[in-house]
């Protein structure tokens, strides 16, 4: 099935409601976008939890988050030094 919407000017668009109801999502739920190596783009529901944030950080490597941290760390600490 393909169809055709349009793109707001906040970037947002509206599912059908033969989609919505097709995929079961309620107003209010999340949808996650997944890109294809194809260049296109899946749009999927979110499971319950913290689904909803998966793909939303992009994170190299597990060293990322530790140096994240503790950047934050010495800019609170330089922060109550001045």
């Amino acid at each position: 099935m393909s169809r055709m919407v349009k793109v707001s000017s906040k970037g947002q668009i509206t599912l059908p409601a033969s989609i919505r109801k097709k995929i079961n999502v309620k107003p209010g739920e999340y949808v996650r976008l997944v890109e294809d190596s194809d260049g296109g783009v899946r749009i999927l529901v979110a499971e319950n939890g913290i689904e909803y944030l998966k793909g939303s950080v992009c994170v190299s490597s597990p060293q990322d988050i530790e140096q994240a941290r503790r950047k934050a760390l010495q800019e609170r600490i330089d922060e109550k030094n001045n």
